[in-house]
């Protein structure tokens, strides 16, 4: 007989309140791998946004000469070029989850392919510097053996970099990537006025290396050693098994479609500046790097739908729903306010930056269709759709470049912003229908759609 008085059970039971709702809501949403991983990337680039943003704003003030400041910013974008186009994170995001024996020797070859790739590509590049211009010439960080061999290892080293943090990523341990890259950002701080004095040519490109390469030893130390054994135990014989033909087959559209993301982020500037004056370029790098900003859940949210797509491809429909409705409840309310408080915030830059206001409220109306196109590219990915995807990547590269080009004008920089919005929504509503099948329920669990070839039926 139960020892509980019947006014016992009849009484209510106390009203939670709203900060016991909100670590339930937080233990909830926590719990789930799917926005575990997207939240701890989404930290990451905000943590790794604020205080880069410390690191540049710091570097006229300990490097005053503003030709050295303007040297090392050249050649750090070069670096940062060559080593993101050769990065193979995306390739690590989609099959790690889908190993177990083998993880260690994936993460090993495309260590070894980025590696070859960003000494190739960066060769290539001091080569031919002359021929991206009059000042790249001129620049004495790539002349002599020296120069060119210490370019070369920041270049590997920033691909490995990136491709250390798709491993996390893909073994849905993506709670590393901001723990790392805090404690890179903090060192690179503290170097950056070590170095002031001692080498204030360079001090600001090897602030910014140096602790990526020592980092790379203990962070891989911890994957090998740890992370990627628990892996393997943990999914031994469980699920689908990738083939290294099927690896291969994914490698070539699937960079394509990689490389046409990155140069859609990194082209877009440069043919700006080609067509405005360095000081309305500034204005609008401002408002443009701050845009991007707005991407990073659908972003983050894709990559995640990748790696639980391919860890259980049975739930990916119910996983896209998941990862719509969240999209749709982060994304909305930051859009209104960024279009609220734009002309005030860009202040903080100074007075003449709320130039960019405009451009930068446009591009917040470009988040949401942009969120629908990243994350059934998410969900193509687990389907190896991946000549689907460099279509739509390209799509969006030529068809932004062309508007911009066509709409540019000095002084309405919203313009630009118009460009992007025009492209992903028109590319949003084409991809509806096929959007409708991925996230529509199965009798048999996440089947391709109609329209996946034979072959793609077999891998998927």
């Amino acid at each position: 007989m139960s020892d509980r008085s019947p006014l016992a059970t009849s009484r209510p039971e106390p009203r939670a309140g709203p900060g016991a709702r909100l670590r339930g809501w937080l233990r909830g949403e926590l719990s789930n791998p799917l926005f575990r991983n997207a939240y701890a990337l989404m930290l990451n680039g905000g943590v790794t946004t604020l205080l880069g943003a410390a690191f540049w704003g710091l570097g006229p003030v300990f490097y005053r000469d503003p030709a050295d400041f303007g040297r090392n910013a050249a050649v750090n974008q070069a670096i940062m070029f060559v080593g993101g186009i050769t990065m193979l994170n995306f390739l690590l995001i989609r099959f790690i989850p889908e190993t177990a024996r083998n993880t260690r020797r994936l993460v090993l070859l495309c260590y070894a392919v980025g590696t070859v790739a960003a000494a190739g590509v960066g060769t290539a590049f001091l080569v031919t510097v002359q021929v991206w211009g009059r000042d790249w010439d001129n620049f004495d960080h790539l002349h002599g053996l020296g120069a060119g061999l210490a370019f070369l290892a920041m270049a590997i080293a920033w691909n490995l970099w990136n491709a250390m943090e798709g491993v996390f990523t893909g073994l849905r341990h993506a709670g590393w990537v901001p723990a790392v890259n805090t404690v890179w950002s903090l060192v690179r701080l503290g170097l950056l006025v070590a170095l002031a004095s001692a080498f204030p040519h360079n001090g600001i490109v090897l602030a910014w290396y140096l602790p990526v390469m020592v980092l790379l030893v203990p962070v891989n130390a911890v994957l090998f050693g740890r992370l990627i054994p628990e892996h393997r135990r943990a999914n031994e014989g469980r699920g689908h098994r990738s083939t290294p033909r099927e690896v291969a087959a994914y490698f070539g559209t699937g960079y394509l479609g990689g490389a046409l993301q990155f140069a859609t982020l990194s082209l877009v500037p440069i043919v700006v500046a080609a067509h405005l004056s360095p000081t309305m370029t500034g204005y609008f790098q401002v408002a443009w790097v701050a845009g991007m900003m707005l991407d990073l859940a659908a972003i983050t949210l894709s990559y995640s739908l990748t790696v639980e797509g391919a860890f259980d491809r049975e739930s990916l429909a119910a996983s896209t729903r998941a990862a719509l409705r969240r999209t749709l409840v982060l994304l909305v309310p930051v859009t209104l306010l960024v279009i609220a408080v734009a002309p005030f915030g860009l202040q903080v830059y100074g007075h003449d930056y709320v130039s960019g206001a405009p451009l930068l409220q446009v591009l917040a109306l470009a988040v949401i269709p942009k969120a629908v196109i990243e994350l059934y590219i998410g969900a193509l990915r687990v389907h190896n759709r991946t000549r689907l995807i460099a279509l739509l990547q390209g799509v969006r590269l030529a068809g932004v470049l062309a508007l911009v080009v066509l709409l540019i004008d000095e002084r309405h920089l919203y313009t630009i912003g118009v460009a992007v919005v025009v492209v992903n929504v028109a590319v949003a509503l084409a991809i509806l229908p096929g959007l409708r099948r991925v996230i529509s329920p199965r009798p048999h669990g996440d089947a391709p759609s109609p329209s996946t070839t034979s072959r793609e039926r077999d891998i998927s």
